[in-house]
C-alpha cells in the first residue's frame, strides 16, 4: 500500500500529541501504517516529530518534579532533592564522596573516602 509522507507524519504527529506519547515506537500501536513505512518516508528523521515527542517528554519531567515538590512523601522528596542538588548536596544525600589526590612528587595516590 502506497502511503503519502505527509499523512503519516500529520497522523505521527496527532497520536503523539493525543496520547502524550514519548518514544517513536509507540506510534505504531495507535496509526494503521506500520514500522516500515514510517522509516521508508524517513519520518525518523522529522524534526517536527521529534520536536513533538520532545515536548511530551519535557512536560512529563515538569509534571514529575512538580508532584514531587508537592508531595509529603520523603522519599520522592529525598529524588526531587538529588536531581535539584549540587554536587556536594548528592554526595551528602547518598552518603558518598570520594575525594582522590594525586602527589607528583612521591609518586602515591591518596584517597579519602568520606561518610
Amino acid at each position: 500500500m502506497a502511503y503519502d509522507t505527509e499523512e503519516l507524519r500529520n497522523e505521527s504527529i496527532k497520536v503523539i500529541t493525543e496520547k502524550n506519547l514519548v518514544f517513536i515506537g509507540d506510534i505504531f500501536g495507535y496509526t494503521a501504517f506500520s514500522k516500515r513505512a514510517f522509516y521508508d518516508h524517513k519520518l525518523h528523521e522529522c524534526n517536527e516529530i521529534k520536536r513533538a515527542l520532545s515536548k511530551n517528554r519535557v512536560n512529563m519531567k515538569v509534571e514529575m518534579r512538580q508532584k514531587w515538590y508537592e508531595s509529603d512523601n520523603p522519599t520522592l522528596q529525598i529524588g526531587l532533592m538529588k536531581l535539584i542538588a549540587d554536587d556536594e548536596e548528592a554526595h551528602r544525600l547518598n552518603g558518598t564522596k570520594r575525594e582522590i589526590k594525586h602527589d607528583t612528587t612521591d609518586k602515591e595516590i591518596n584517597i579519602k573516602i568520606h561518610r
